[in-house]
């Protein structure tokens, strides 16, 4: 084996695509991202994405009334005007849909400025440009989650959007304002074995699930994703590349301690508040002794006794 490979990634095929060097590898292609974007955008023949242009990291500051600034992984105009933002997300965070909704006003105002700098918008009459002030493009989301979200109901792809509650609750489920859209990926929930992967959409998220496990990947018959794959091959990366993906590696590794600790620690918490009512509980029966209380939920008799002093003070 090449000397040079950083030691947590020998013995692996490939560098994770959920990284950040690994996903940037694994699309920095025009065609990988429209093969993904047509895919999970389900457009077809004429429809289908003819030319775009992208870029990683793409950071977009705006005054409001301070100056505020994004770094959007990957940002992506087509042809025909839509804007594209396509994030993967490793980590939860309590603010997680907070920030899909920033990001995508982000993405429309910037939409909306770039859009008004075309040749097209530029050649409108004044009157024309003044009845089209409002308008925006159409502005689509996509953020690829490698952690639960439960608000997928247990699917591994939905779709997000501004809908009346009226119509819904009358069985008219049609986004009100089509141009505006989320595509929520919910990778923990893409189960699908290599022979049930078909499509171009699931092909993807088969890499981005399974390329860090180590072994080659199948061939799905996809040239563009066979590319792709080349492109995140370890023994096919440079020694910055590989050292930036080792490091990432260990960044994951700490963000999901982080998270596991986190829960671990919120469980005690919780069974700690569950004691302590049951204590509250207990004492104002009084048909138990402070020995017996003790026992039962595994406080120690001094415990009980200060507990009995905060009740009798809070009455």
């Amino acid at each position: 084996m090449n000397q040079s490979i950083p030691e947590k990634l020998k013995g692996k095929t490939y560098i994770d695509p959920r990284t950040d060097t690994g996903f940037k590898n694994l699309f920095a292609s025009k065609d990988a991202i429209k093969d993904f974007v047509d895919g999970i955008l389900h457009l077809k023949g004429d429809d289908q994405i003819k030319d775009l242009k992208y870029s990683f990291d793409e950071v977009i500051r705006f005054m409001v009334p301070k100056e505020r600034k994004i770094s959007l992984d990957a940002f992506a105009t087509t042809n025909s005007n839509r804007f594209l933002n396509i994030e993967m997300q490793k980590a939860d965070h309590g603010f997680f849909i907070d920030r899909t909704i920033l990001y995508k006003a982000f993405l429309i105002i910037r939409g909306k400025q770039e859009m008004e700098e075309t040749e097209e918008f530029k050649a409108l009459s004044k009157e024309e440009k003044e009845y089209r002030r409002y308008e925006i493009p159409e502005c689509i989301s996509i953020w690829i989650c490698d952690f639960e979200l439960p608000q997928t109901m247990g699917n591994y792809i939905d779709e997000w959007a501004v809908y009346s509650r009226e119509s819904l609750n009358k069985g008219k489920a049609e986004a009100i304002f089509p141009k505006n859209k989320y595509i929520m990926v919910n990778l923990t929930r893409f189960n699908k074995t290599a022979d049930e992967v078909k499509d171009p959409v699931d092909i993807w998220l088969y890499v981005l699930k399974h390329a860090h496990e180590g072994k080659p990947l199948p061939d799905f018959g996809n040239d563009i994703v066979n590319e792709a794959l080349n492109r995140i091959k370890i023994e096919n990366l440079d020694k910055t590349t590989l050292t930036e993906a080792e490091r990432e590696m260990t960044t994951k590794e700490e963000i999901a301690c982080c998270l596991a600790s986190a829960k671990i620690e919120t469980r005690r918490e919780t069974r700690h508040e569950t004691k302590i009512e049951m204590v509250d509980a207990m004492l104002a029966n009084g048909k138990l002794n402070d020995e017996e209380i003790a026992a039962i939920s595994g406080f120690s008799k001094d415990d009980i006794l200060k507990r009995k002093e905060i009740l009798t003070k809070r009455r």
